[in-house]
């Protein structure tokens, strides 16, 4: 896949936009789609990192309102807490 067409596909992701959403914009064709399914392959990787950095980043702001005492920002923080607990017992 072309990196232009691997750029756009980036900035669309990390606007948190579905596979779906992304290969309607970008008319990419049904097996391009199921490319984003495939942690093994090219797109799956690419979306699946972006989807990693944006939830780091979001987290890392979360963390920083439960730290000065947001009520909702602490019941968030403690399901990321809970999450990961979870994933690591399965």
């Amino acid at each position: 896949m072309e990196q232009e067409l691997l750029q756009k596909i980036e900035q669309l992701a990390r606007l948190l936009l579905t596979p779906q959403q992304i290969c309607d914009l970008l008319m990419l064709s049904g097996e391009e789609l199921a490319q984003f399914n495939n942690p093994f392959c090219e797109l799956g990787k690419l979306y699946r990192r972006v989807l990693a950095e944006k939830a780091r980043d979001l987290h890392e702001k979360t963390l920083r309102l439960a730290d000065v005492g947001s009520p909702t920002a602490i019941d968030e923080a403690n399901r990321y807490l809970r999450d990961a607990q979870i994933s690591i017992d399965m």
